[in-house]
């Protein structure tokens, strides 16, 4: 382990958990520790201590079975894309590929990504789509504690709901594959988060009949959207959907969002509205579902 005034390297989550327990006013930084050094030379003795994660292997692991990929929070989104390729399906490949520019891409890691405090980005509810799940680490206490929750666990409307001194180390990512699936991001979440909206959308199909569905919808200034009712009001639906039912359950989707989740704009929820009918147009039987 190295150790300077400012800055901690550990090399293992032990050493880590040691680390914070002997420094209880700390810092961690996963990306940009070299910049926030050069900040500290403006503040006061009494500043912080940076830990930084840049040497903590765990944290960087990729690890695959037939069920499910899991990923080191370290791991950065260009990595995760590469993995993709060959594991993932398209949802998450095309929410990635939008996640910014390449260069931008390879500084982003999967934790941060999701652990952004007051902003939400597309991969966190491309993620809860998926049923992914995250393992988050307790090193607040004597002991260490770790405990794996769904994602949509770790937020409450436009809230963070990980405390200082718990750690992500990885996140699970089942090998999910859809019949049908549709990823849409319209608008910036970082020019214009107030107007975006990201949408994440896989059902399954037995022949015509919809069988399965899961959806996410996220406001990035407002929190992400989970329907409680799209499944019971569509599962056991056949294909083509009529346009009664497009419209009654995309009516029934906008009044669900003003309810649970504070500050969507109207433009918010008439692209949320548009984007979601012409989704469930789209769903058509085709002859690789006769096939299946």
């Amino acid at each position: 382990m190295y150790y300077n005034n400012k800055l901690i390297i550990p090399d293992t989550i032990n050493e880590l958990h040691q680390a914070i327990k002997s420094n209880p006013n700390h810092q961690l930084f996963a990306g940009g520790t070299h910049l926030a050094l050069c900040e500290q030379k403006k503040t006061t003795r009494n500043s912080s201590t940076i830990i930084s994660l840049e040497n903590i292997k765990e944290l960087f692991d990729v690890t695959r079975n037939i069920q499910y990929v899991d990923v080191g929070a370290m791991v950065t989104t260009n990595k995760l894309l590469e993995i993709g390729n060959l594991a993932f399906n398209d949802l998450l490949l095309d929410t990635l590929i939008n996640t910014a520019t390449h260069i931008v891409r390879n500084q982003i890691t999967i934790g941060g990504a999701l652990c952004t405090k007051k902003i939400r980005y597309s991969l966190a509810g491309t993620l809860a789509c998926m049923e992914s799940r995250v393992e988050l680490i307790d090193l607040s206490k004597e002991k260490l504690v770790s405990k794996i929750i769904p994602i949509n666990k770790i937020y409450k409307d436009d809230k963070l709901l990980i405390e200082k001194g718990t750690l992500v180390k990885k996140i699970r990512i089942p090998l999910t594959q859809f019949d049908f699936e549709k990823f849409y991001c319209i608008g910036s979440p970082l020019k214009d988060p107030s107007d975006t909206v990201i949408l994440a959308f896989g059902l399954n199909i037995d022949q015509t009949i919809i069988n399965s569905i899961k959806m996410s919808i996220t406001f990035p200034k407002c929190g992400i959207y989970f329907s409680s009712f799209l499944s019971s009001e569509l599962e056991g639906a056949q294909i083509p959907l009529i346009p009664k039912t497009v419209n009654n359950v995309s009516n029934k989707i906008i009044t669900e969002i003003d309810k649970n989740i504070e500050g969507v704009t109207a433009l918010q929820k008439e692209r949320a509205k548009r984007i979601m009918q012409s989704i469930l147009y789209q769903i058509i039987p085709t002859k690789a579902l006769f096939d299946k």
